[in-house]
Order: structure tokens, then C-alpha cells, then sequence
């Protein structure tokens, strides 16, 4: 892992700490990247699955345990001063502005992405969390 460095989208992290929680103290948070949206989608997600999928039953613990972990990653901001660049990428591989932001970013500052969406799996050469796992934490532990 230590010759790599990762972008996460919220679909990614969220996985990555809910589904995947047994490999979160395996990840070096050093060379973990996310944009500044994640947060509003990672809260957004939690939120959801308290209301409305049931799946957590203390919003408040859960609420903490993902924090402790954001709090460790890096984040890129200010990414609206590459705008031109950005709606060029949505436009040229057929993705949603959001996800262009993810592929810019990546290729801009030389990351891995990671994410859950089948759009930027295929569009935008990112790697689910699953194949994080096995190419990245599994053989170098």
C-alpha cells in the first residue's frame, strides 16, 4: 500500500467502514484521499440507513467510529478552480459532473480511485473496494 496513494468516493468509504469495518485498522489513512463532498455523502448515508433502511441502531456510536476515521484522511478541496477541466471529463466519458470531480482529482494528483459506482469502475479506470482488499491490504500484511 505504501506505493500507492487512493482516491475514495463516499460509495467506497462507506462501504469500506460498514461492510468491509474488519480491515479499516489494516489501512495506512496516510495515503487515503477523498474529496471535501465525501463528508456530506458519508453523513447522507448514515442518516439513510438509520430512517430509512433500518440497518444502524446507534446512529451516535456509528456516527463516532466513522469520524475517528475521517478525521485521519486527507482531503482534497477546492477542486470548483478546475471547473473547465472538470465538465470537459463529464462531457468526454459521459459521467455526472460529481463523478468527473473523482476522475480529475485522481488523475490530477496521481491516486488510485476507489469506488463502488459501475460508471467510474468503467469510465473512469477506478477499482472497488473489494479489489482494494485483495491487491492492496491482503498481499501486503
Amino acid at each position: 500500500m505504501k506505493d500507492n496513494n487512493f482516491l475514495f468516493d463516499a460509495s467506497a468509504l462507506y462501504k469500506l467502514l460498514t461492510v468491509y469495518r474488519d480491515y479499516t485498522d489494516k489501512i495506512d489513512y496516510n495515503y487515503i484521499y477523498i474529496l471535501d463532498l465525501t463528508f456530506y455523502e458519508i453523513g447522507n448515508a448514515i442518516w439513510k440507513d438509520y430512517y430509512v433502511f433500518k440497518r444502524i441502531t446507534n446512529f451516535t456510536e456509528t456516527s463516532e467510529v466513522i469520524y475517528e476515521i475521517l478525521k485521519e484522511l486527507n482531503v482534497i478541496d477546492n477542486l470548483f478552480l478546475s471547473f473547465i477541466k472538470i465538465i470537459k471529463i463529464a462531457i468526454e466519458k459521459n459521467l455526472t459532473y460529481y463523478d468527473a470531480s473523482y476522475v480529475y482529482a485522481s488523475k490530477n494528483f496521481g491516486l488510485i480511485l476507489v469506488s463502488e459506482d459501475q460508471d467510474l469502475i468503467e469510465k473512469g479506470n477506478a477499482i472497488s473496494v473489494k479489489e482494494f482488499i485483495e491487491k492492496y491490504l491482503k498481499n501486503n500484511n
